[in-house]
This record gives structure tokens, sequence and C-alpha cells, in this order.
């Protein structure tokens, strides 16, 4: 069973009650499809500090919190695939300890065509 986390925007979640992010990981959907056979569990949900924050400084103690409770993947959420500016700075960052999925719902290629191609760093299947 992998053990997942998932990153969302701070400014999305203000608005957002994450039901797509919960609704595809519950029902096994878009990127959690791949944990059909290994099953999974969800053991970290955040978000960032926010766009007026230093938003890639604030992983540090976020990243220590995922390593305790053994994080295998760390799902991006597609909120910040779609609209943030550090959405690479948080793969590569994450990639460091993490094996990253660069989205939660709707398709692997997103709207704009916009998952980073650093293979080594994200999984996309």
């Amino acid at each position: 069973m992998k053990k997942v986390a998932i990153y969302v925007c701070g400014e999305v979640s203000k608005k957002c009650t994450a039901n797509g992010c919960l609704r595809t990981f519950n029902q096994k959907e878009d990127s959690f499809r791949r944990y059909e056979e290994v099953g999974c569990q969800l053991v970290g949900f955040n978000n960032c500090n926010g766009c007026e924050e230093n938003p890639v400084e604030s992983l540090k103690v976020k990243i220590e919190k995922f390593k305790k409770t053994d994080v295998d993947k760390v799902h991006l959420s597609t909120c910040i695939r779609g609209r943030c500016d550090h959405y690479e700075e948080f793969a590569k960052e994450f990639a460091k300890y993490f094996d990253v999925i660069g989205y939660t719902h709707g398709s692997d290629n997103g709207k704009k065509n916009n998952n980073i191609n650093i293979n080594k760093y994200i999984i996309f299947e």
C-alpha cells in the first residue's frame, strides 16, 4: 500500500472544498488510478502558504512532516499545475524525497498541456 500526500494551492484553498482531489482519490480515478491494484492511504493533505509568502521556502517544514508519516508519493494538485508559477520548483523540491505526480484530477496533460518535462522527478502514467 502506498502512502500518499496531496499538496494544494494556498490561494485556491481559501475558496475550494478540495472536492475534486478527494473525490478522485476516493474513487481511484485520474492520477490516483495507479493505486487500483496496490492500494493507497492518504496520510497528508497540505497547502502552500500562498503567493504572498515564500511558498518554496515553506516546503522544508512540510517535507519533514511528510517524511515522518512515510509518504511515498506527493501529488501536486491540479490547481497548482494550472495556476502556480512555482509548480516546477515544488516538483523538484518534493522529488528530492518522494515520487511526485504532477496533478490530482482531470487529464494527465492538463488544459494547457503544462506538465513539467522532468520525467525523472515526476511520474505521469
